[in-house]
């Protein structure tokens, strides 16, 4: 059963790491980073300017989910409906495609992903997504039959801490066609509706530490400085810091900082509590060599902790 302290402390912990991921979708939601992400996962927007991806195509100010001020309060909406009585979604706003006759709406959900393994396939999880952003524009988007009136929606999947044969890659599925018998043609825009892209990161020593990959790790890791961020950001992506920008950085970088300090700290904690078990194991199966001792009578000597007999005991038994 875990202890008070050990409660409060994870208590503790799940809040810094809530923090930090709220902070995290704020950050991504600021639009020109999200035109840096849209012209390198889709190729509707690869030969867009970001600038332009930001300032024309992207329409209003993105959703964010917001946790709820009351236990059994439901989560905040505005605009969009960015939860269902299933899914809530990180980030969801509208953006218009350039085309060659003009502009096509698009739907993109934009989810920031620390686990890469959940329990069940990330992939299956995006795609159920999809079909629930598909299915709920009814009456919205479309109303009767009207399924001419259907938006492509897009899945983008930010996975921080991705295994390494997926490290520093971006990965789009999509609808195709596939003639079974004969040649027939389809128009392309009448199934292509759906589209998932998993964006994973990793090492920074990779030919493919560039681009969006670069900048969201830039923006997701603790390991980069106030200053760092800012000169990669300005520098490498020729992004302009506004006061916005700066301080959604800012407190990335004070959240990131808090959670790193800590996590170094519970480790030398750990490390010296592991330190002192050890010379405990070490002092026990001393004194009982000489023969003059069981284990329980040195174990009570050495005024060893109570809550560690078990562990102690099986490490010295373990020993000899």
């Amino acid at each position: 059963m875990e202890t008070l302290t050990e409660a409060a402390k994870n208590a503790y912990t799940d809040n810094d790491n809530r923090k930090y991921d709220e902070q995290v979708k704020k950050t991504l939601a600021i639009k020109i980073f999200l035109a840096h992400i849209l012209k390198d996962c889709l190729e509707e927007f690869k030969d867009c300017d970001p600038n332009d991806i930001a300032e024309k195509y992207i329409e209003g100010e993105p959703e964010i989910s917001v946790e709820a001020t009351h236990q059994n309060e439901n989560e905040i909406i505005k605009g969009m409906d960015r939860e269902d009585e299933i899914v809530r979604y990180d980030i969801l706003f509208y953006v218009y495609a350039p085309t060659l006759s003009g502009t096509v709406k698009l739907i993109i959900n934009l989810e920031a992903q620390q686990d890469y393994y959940p329990g069940y396939p990330l992939l299956k999880r995006a795609v159920y997504y999809c079909s629930r952003l598909i299915s709920s524009q009814y009456n919205k988007e479309f109303t009767n039959s009207k399924y001419g009136n259907i938006k492509k929606v897009v899945s983008i999947w930010v996975c921080s801490e991705a295994p390494k044969d997926k490290q520093n890659t971006i990965t789009r599925f999509s609808m195709r066609e596939q003639n079974i018998v004969g040649r027939a043609k389809y128009n392309f825009s009448d199934y292509d509706l759906l589209d998932v892209v998993m964006v994973c990161l990793g090492g920074r020593n990779d030919e493919n530490y560039k681009g969006a990959i670069k900048l969201l790790d830039t923006i997701t890791s603790v390991d980069f400085s106030h200053s760092e961020r800012i000169d990669i950001i300005k520098n490498d992506f020729n992004i302009a810091i506004t006061k916005f920008i700066e301080d959604e950085v800012t407190t990335m970088c004070n959240l990131s900082y808090g959670i790193e300090r800590k996590a170094k700290n519970e480790g030398k904690a750990e490390g010296r509590a592991e330190g002192i078990i050890e010379n405990l194991t070490n002092n026990i199966k001393a004194l009982m060599e000489t023969g003059q001792y069981t284990f329980d009578s040195a174990f009570n000597i050495l005024k060893a902790p109570e809550d560690k007999y078990s562990l102690i005991k099986k490490m010295v038994l373990g020993m000899q």
